[in-house]
C-alpha cells in the first residue's frame, strides 16, 4: 500500500499548494510515463521547476493529478490522510477535489480528519467513494458571527477569530472581547491578543519553560509546516515542551501544537523584536519561495521598499499559481512595508489586494482592501479603480452605488479613459434602476469617450449596454448590436469585456433558435474562463450556460452548471439569488418540481432583502413554472402575476429572454381564469411578432390550444396544436416540442381519441428522455399510465421493461438503458404486478406470454 500524509497547519492556510507538494512531491520519480505536458505542469505545481511567464492552465494540474492517482492506483492501493483538513490551503483543495470526483473505481482511500466550520465538511469533497462521517459539530461562522454581533468587528477579523477558536463559543466570545477593546486595526499578521481568562486554561503548559524552549517554541508558531529537520534543531529540542503538553512531535519530526490557541498564545506573547528575530531566522531556513517573502517581510523592522517589492513581487506569482488568497495577503502586507513618501504605490498595492480578494471571492476582503486603497489613494487612477471594485463588491445591493459613482464620475473628468469606464458602470446602474433613457445616453457616451481614449475593451462594453437598452425599449437592432460587440471581441485576448461580449452573442443566437451556434460559442467561453481561473467571470458564464444547455435539450449538463454557479454565487457572498434563481430554472427542467419550487422561494427572499426587482422577476417566473409542474395552478397564477407586474414596471418584453408567458396563459386557463388568459395570450403574441422570436412561438401555440379546448373545442384545439408541431417544431426548443407532444396527448384523450392520446404521450415521453427533462418525465408518464389503466394495453415503457425483463436484466440494468432511475422502474414493475395480480417477474413474464 501507497500511503501519502499530510498535515496542514492554520498559519499555511494561505499558502498554495503546500498540501500537493506534503502528498505528491515525493511520487513524481516513482511514476512513469506520465504526459511531458502534465509532469511539467505539476513540477511548478510542486515547485520542482519555475513558473512559467503566462499564467497556468489550472485545469491541466488538476488532471495531472488525477493521472498521477490513477497510476499509482495502479500499481497497488493508495490511502492518503489528511490531518486537519479544514487547513488544507485552498489550491490544494481545489485540484483534491477534482480529483475525488473522477477517480471512481480507482483504489484509492482517503482518511480525513477536520474541524469542521459552516457548511459542507472539506472532506466530502476530498473523499472519493461513499464517505462515512462522524461529525462532532462545533458552531460555524455564522453561529460565531451570531455570537460577535454587536462588537463591531470586521468580516475578516471574526473569520479569524472563529478559525482560533475551532467554533468553541467560549473561546470566541473571549477572543471577540479583547480584540473589540483594541483601538489599531488588527492586520492579517498580527498575533491575536489572548485574554486573561483564556490564558488561565492555558498558561499551566507554558509555566516554567526555559527561554531555549520558548525560543524554539516561537519558531515553531511562526511557520507554516514545523518540524526538527526544517528548523534545524536536534531531537530533544522540543521534549520539555512535549511533557508541558504544549506540542507533539511526531515520528517523522513534525511539530504539532495540542490546541490552536496555544500557538497563538505563544506568538502573541513574544515581543515584536522576538518575532522579527523567528522570521528573519525562518527566512533563511523555509524553501518555499512565497513563504520566504512573507517572513521577510514580517521580520523587517519597519516599512522598505526592497521588501515591499518582493512581497509584490510574490503576490503576482501566487496569483498566477491560481492562489489568489495568497496573492491579497502578500500585497496588503506589501502595502504595510511601503514606505509612506512613495506616492501612490502603498494604494496601488491595496488596490492590487482588493483584486485578488475578489477573485478569490473573498467579497469582505476586497471591500476592505478597496476601502483601504481609496482612502490612501492621491490620483484620479487609483481612487476611481477603487470605487469601481467597491460598486462590484456590492453585488446586487445598489444601496450607495450611486454615490460611489458620482464620486468616481467626478474624480475621472479631464481622462477619456476612466470617464469611459464610469460612464458604462453608469449605463449599468441605470438599467438595474429603470431609468432606461439615461441607461441609453450612459452607454452611448461611454462609448463616444472609450474611442477618445482608444479603450476598445470599453468601446465593446458600451456597445453591449447599447445592445441591451435597444431589446428593452423595443428598438430592432439589439441583435445587430451584439454581433457588432462580438465582432470586436474575436481575436482579442480573453478580458471581462469581450467575455461579456462573447457571452451576449451567445444567448442571442439562443433567443433566435440557433441552438447550434449558442452552445458552441458558450461553451468555449467557459473553456476559455476556466483556463484562465476568472472566477467572476465564470459565476456570470454559467448563468448563460444552464439556460443554453437547458433549453436546447441537454438537461443534465445544465443542472450540473446550475448547481456550481448557485455553489459560487453563495460561497462568494455577494447576490445569492443569481445563484439560487439559475439552480432553479434547471431543476424545473432536469431535476424535480419539489427542488425548483424550494430554490425559487430562496431566490425571492433573497431579493426583497436587498430591493432587487431585476431578478425578483426572473425568479417568480421560475416559481411560476415549478408550481405549474406540480399541479398547483392558482398559486403558479400568483407568482407568474407577480412576475407580469415586474416586466410591466421595467417596460421589458423581449419574449425569448425568460421565456414563461405561454406558461402564464396555460396556468390562468388551468385556474378556469379564461378572460384573463385571453387578454395575456394576445399580448404575448403581439411582441413575439414584434422581436421576431419565433423560437417561442410552438409555446404560445400549445397554451393557445388549452384555452381552446378549454372553451369546449378539443378535437379543434389537438388539430391546432398538431399543425403548429408541424409548423414550428424544427425551429423552437427541444424542451418546448416535448411539452407540446404532452398537451395534444391530453387534448386527444379529451377528443376521446385514444390511439391518438397514447401516440402522442410516447412521444413526448421519449422526448423528455432525450433531452434529460427529468422533471418532466413523471408527469408524462403519469398522463400515459392513466390512459392504460384498466387496459390489458402496455404502454410503449412498459413494453420495453417488459422486454429488457425477459431478457434478464436487472432493475439497474434497465433504468441505465432507458435513461430512468432505478426507483421509476420499480414503480413499473409495482404497477403490472398489480394489474395482473401477480407477485414476481416469472408469473408476470408468464402471464404476457
Amino acid at each position: 500500500m501507497t500511503v501519502l500524509r499530510t498535515t496542514p497547519a492554520e498559519v499555511e492556510a494561505s499558502l498554495p499548494h503546500v498540501v500537493l507538494v506534503d502528498l505528491f512531491a515525493d511520487q513524481l520519480s516513482r511514476v512513469r510515463g506520465l504526459p511531458t505536458h502534465l509532469r511539467e505542469a505539476l513540477e511548478v505545481a510542486l515547485l520542482r521547476a519555475p513558473a512559467q511567464a503566462t499564467p497556468r492552465d489550472a485545469l491541466t494540474i488538476r488532471i495531472a493529478v488525477l493521472e498521477l492517482l490513477r497510476r499509482l492506483a495502479g500499481d497497488g492501493p493508495v490511502t492518503m490522510l489528511i490531518d486537519d483538513a479544514q487547513w488544507v490551503d485552498e489550491a490544494s483543495a481545489e485540484v483534491l477535489a477534482f480529483a475525488a470526483r473522477r477517480l471512481g473505481d480507482a483504489r484509492v482511500t482517503v482518511l480525513a480528519t477536520e474541524r469542521v466550520s459552516d457548511g459542507e465538511p472539506l472532506t466530502r469533497q476530498l473523499c472519493p467513494g461513499d464517505t462515512r462521517v462522524i461529525a462532532v459539530e462545533p458552531l460555524g461562522y455564522r453561529g460565531i458571527a451570531t455570537v460577535l454581533a454587536g462588537q463591531g468587528l470586521s468580516p475578516s477579523i471574526v473569520r479569524r477569530i472563529h478559525k482560533a477558536s475551532g467554533g468553541n463559543p467560549l473561546v470566541a466570545v473571549e477572543l471577540g472581547n479583547a480584540l473589540s477593546r483594541r483601538d489599531e486595526t488588527l492586520e492579517d499578521h498580527d498575533p491575536l491578543p489572548v485574554p486573561g481568562r483564556l490564558r488561565s486554561l492555558l498558561s499551566d503548559h507554558l509555566t516554567g519553560l526555559s527561554e531555549s524552549t520558548r525560543e524554539t517554541l516561537l519558531l515553531a508558531a511562526a511557520v507554516a509546516r514545523p518540524s526538527l529537520g526544517m528548523l534545524g534543531l536536534p531531537v530533544d529540542a522540543f521534549d520539555e515542551a512535549e511533557q508541558a503538553q504544549v506540542i507533539a512531535v511526531n515520528g517523522d519530526g513534525s511539530v504539532v501544537f495540542r490546541h490552536p490557541l496555544l500557538r497563538e498564545l505563544v506568538y502573541a506573547d513574544a515581543t515584536a523584536a522576538q518575532r522579527r528575530t523567528a522570521h528573519a531566522l525562518l527566512m533563511s531556513i523555509v524553501e518555499d519561495p512565497v513563504e520566504r517573502v512573507l517572513h521577510l517581510a514580517l521580520g523587517s523592522a519597519g516599512p522598505d521598499e526592497g521588501t515591499a517589492a518582493l512581497a509584490d513581487a510574490a503576490a503576482a506569482d501566487a496569483a498566477a499559481r491560481g492562489a489568489f488568497a495568497s496573492a491579497a495577503a502578500l500585497s496588503r502586507l506589501a502595502a504595510q512595508r511601503t514606505p509612506i513618501p512613495a506616492g501612490d504605490a502603498a494604494a496601488r498595492r491595496l488596490l492590487a489586494a482588493a483584486r485578488y480578494a475578489d477573485a478569490a471571492g473573498q467579497v469582505a476582503r476586497a471591500r476592505e482592501a478597496a476601502t483601504a486603497a481609496l482612502k490612501a489613494g492621491q490620483t484620479a487612477d487609483v481612487r476611481v479603480s477603487a470605487r469601481l471594485l467597491l460598486v462590484d463588491a456590492a453585488g446586487q445591493d445598489l444601496h450607495g452605488v450611486g454615490e460611489l459613482l458620482a464620486e468616481a464620475g467626478r474624480d475621472a473628468v479631464g481622462d477619456p479613459r476612466l470617464e469611459a469606464q464610469v460612464a458604462c458602470y453608469a449605463a449599468t446602474l441605470a438599467y438595474f434602476e429603470r431609468r432606461y433613457d439615461d441607461a441609453d445616453a450612459e452607454s452611448h457616451r461611454a462609448e463616444k469617450l472609450a474611442r477618445v481614449a482608444g479603450d476598445t475593451d470599453q468601446i465593446i462594453r458600451a456597445i453591449g449596454m447599447q445592445a441591451t437598452m435597444a431589446l428593452t425599449m423595443g428598438r430592432d437592432d439589439g441583435d445587430d448590436l451584439h454581433a457588432g460587440a462580438y465582432q470586436l471581441a474575436e481575436g482579442r485576448p480573453v478580458t471581462t469585456a469581450t467575455i461579456e461580449a462573447r457571452q451576449s452573442w451567445a444567448m442571442t443566437a439562443l433567443f433566435r433558435g440557433d441552438l447550434r451556434t449558442a452552445r458552441e460559442e458558450i461553451r468555449q467561453l467557459e473553456s476559455d474562463v476556466r483556463d484562465l481561473g476568472l472566477m467572476r467571470d465564470l459565476m456570470s458564464v454559467l448563468i448563460s450556460c444552464s439556460a443554453i444547455y437547458a433549453r436546447s435539450g441537454y438537461g443534465a449538463e445544465a443542472l450540473k452548471t446550475a448547481r456550481e454557479c448557485e455553489r459560487l454565487f453563495t460561497d462568494a457572498g455577494a447576490s445569492p439569488a443569481i445563484g439560487l434563481t439559475v439552480a432553479a430554472g434547471a431543476e424545473w427542467c432536469a431535476g424535480s418540481a419539489a427542488a425548483a419550487i424550494s430554490l425559487a422561494r430562496k431566490a425571492i427572499a433573497a431579493c426583497e432583502a436587498i430591493g432587487d426587482t431585476e431578478w425578483l422577476e426572473v425568479s417568480c417566473a421560475i416559481l411560476g413554472q415549478a408550481l405549474l409542474l406540480s399541479g398547483d395552478a392558482p398559486a403558479a397564477v400568483m407568482a407568474f402575476n407577480r412576475a407580469a407586474s415586474l416586466e410591466a414596471a421595467a417596460r421589458s418584453g423581449d419574449p425569448a429572454i425568460i421565456p414563461w408567458h405561454a406558461d402564464h396563459v396555460e396556468a390562468l386557463v388551468h385556474a378556469d381564469e379564461l378572460e384573463a388568459a385571453t387578454a395575456a395570450f394576445t399580448e404575448v403574441r403581439r411582441r413575439v411578432s414584434r422581436f421576431k422570436r419565433p423560437v417561442v412561438r410552438l409555446g404560445l401555440e400549445r397554451s393557445c390550444a388549452l384555452h381552446r379546448a378549454a372553451g369546449g373545442d378539443p378535437a379543434g384545439a389537438a388539430e391546432a396544436l398538431r399543425n403548429a408541431i408541424a409548423t414550428y417544431g424544427e425551429i423552437s426548443y427541444p424542451i418546448d416540442v416535448a411539452r407540446a407532444y404532452l398537451i395534444l396527448g391530453q387534448l386527444e384523450r379529451r377528443a376521446r381519441r385514444r390511439a391518438a392520446a397514447r401516440v402522442a404521450f410516447g412521444e413526448a415521453i421519449a422526448r423528455f428522455s432525450a433531452i434529460g427533462a427529468l422533471a418532466w418525465l413523471p408527469c408524462a408518464q403519469h398522463e400515459l399510465d392513466k390512459l392504460n389503466k384498466g387496459s390489458g394495453t402496455l404502454s410503449e415503457t412498459e413494453r420495453q421493461v417488459v422486454h429488457l425483463v425477459r431478457s434478464g436484466a436487472t432493475n439497474r440494468e434497465i433504468a441505465a438503458s432507458m435513461y430512468l432511475s432505478v426507483k421509476a422502474v420499480e414503480a413499473h414493475l409495482s404497477r403490472l404486478y398489480r394489474r395482473y395480480n401477480v407477485r414476481n417477474r416469472t408469473d408476470l413474464l408468464r402471464i404476457l406470454a
